[in-house]
């Protein structure tokens, strides 16, 4: 469609150029029987997660996590095949914690060295609550099944990544003069996630606690020799 505009005896052509604009389809909301299936997935695997915490993994079965579940033994081999498949779903869980992860967000991008710290004492803390027994979990599964292990080595070497570029990125944002090998050392040391089992299930620390501790060992182990520093 073509206007003629006049102002003061200047004639301007204005075109009007239609733009389709397609809106999203709306998400299809899942069915009913997805939505059981999704309950019977997440009803075996924390029933799973139960038995293997307080029984051990070699010495849990199928027929007590189906028991468990309140399911049938063989909705268990259907839903997951296998006791090692459960075990890795597991696993993946604490790799994939969205608050945590969020958390460590946070930190790398503080503007300050003790901030960064402190946020990354935060993301630690809220892993070890959240799935720190499923670590457990899995090395002591890993100690008597080679297959295991090998399946663990993956998740601990991202671990090892991160702690590796978190420390990095400590000494190289803030022109730290520390050997940045020994700064991830020292991370690795300080959150593992014995540590934290040790203090607050042992020991009976709170979680408020043992961030606390936390945040304060890793200031200490950027700024050495610093009395200031706990």
């Amino acid at each position: 469609m073509l206007l003629l505009l006049e102002f003061n005896s200047i004639q301007i052509e204005c075109y009007s150029i239609e733009v389709e604009v397609k809106t999203p389809e709306p998400q299809r909301r899942p069915t009913l029987r997805q939505e059981q299936a999704n309950l019977t997935r997440t009803r075996i695997r924390d029933a799973a997660r139960r038995l293997f915490v307080r029984d051990g993994y070699a010495a849990t079965t199928l027929k007590a996590i189906a028991a468990e579940a309140g399911v049938a033994v063989q909705t268990v081999y259907a839903v997951f095949g296998s006791k090692s498949a459960i075990l890795t779903v597991l696993r993946w869980m604490v790799v994939d914690l969205p608050e945590a992860d969020a958390a460590r967000q946070e930190a790398m991008r503080a503007a300050a060295a003790e901030e960064r710290l402190s946020r990354f004492a935060y993301s630690i803390r809220l892993r070890w609550e959240a799935a720190g027994d499923i670590v457990q979990v899995n090395e002591d599964a890993a100690r008597t099944d080679p297959a295991i292990a090998a399946e663990v080595r993956p998740a601990e070497e991202r671990r090892q990544a991160g702690i590796r570029a978190f420390a990095r990125a400590i000494v190289d944002d803030f022109d730290l003069p520390l050997d940045a090998a020994r700064v991830a050392a020292m991370v690795d040391a300080l959150t593992m996630y014995h540590l934290y089992a040790q203090l607050v299930r042992v020991h009976r620390w709170t979680p408020d606690e043992y961030q606390s501790w936390l945040r304060g060992q890793l200031v200490a182990a950027v700024h050495p020799g610093d009395p200031r520093q706990p």
